[in-house]
């Protein structure tokens, strides 16, 4: 599915004539925000959770969303400075 397209399944940012006018730029920057905290921090989970009892259930609306969110402790590596 193509945000950009005619595809009405998925319409993130409106269609046609009422399109967000911020698309360009969200399409850009969210692959490098994404890119920026994965190379910055080290993720663990809270309290001792392993992968395998993450809890990956969905649930659908308007939008698609966790039934139970994630809550990752971003931790500082050492040697890679943040990116400005």
């Amino acid at each position: 599915i193509d945000v950009k397209g005619r595809d009405y399944e998925l319409t993130p940012f409106g269609a046609g004539r009422r399109i967000c006018p911020g698309l360009p730029l969200a399409v850009k920057t969210v692959s490098l925000m994404l890119a920026s905290l994965l190379y910055s921090f080290d993720w663990k989970l809270p309290n001792g959770i392993v992968p395998e009892d993450l809890d990956m259930d969905e649930t659908f609306g308007i939008t698609l969303h966790k039934t139970n969110p994630l809550h990752a402790i971003p931790i500082k590596k050492k040697n890679a400075p943040l990116i400005n």
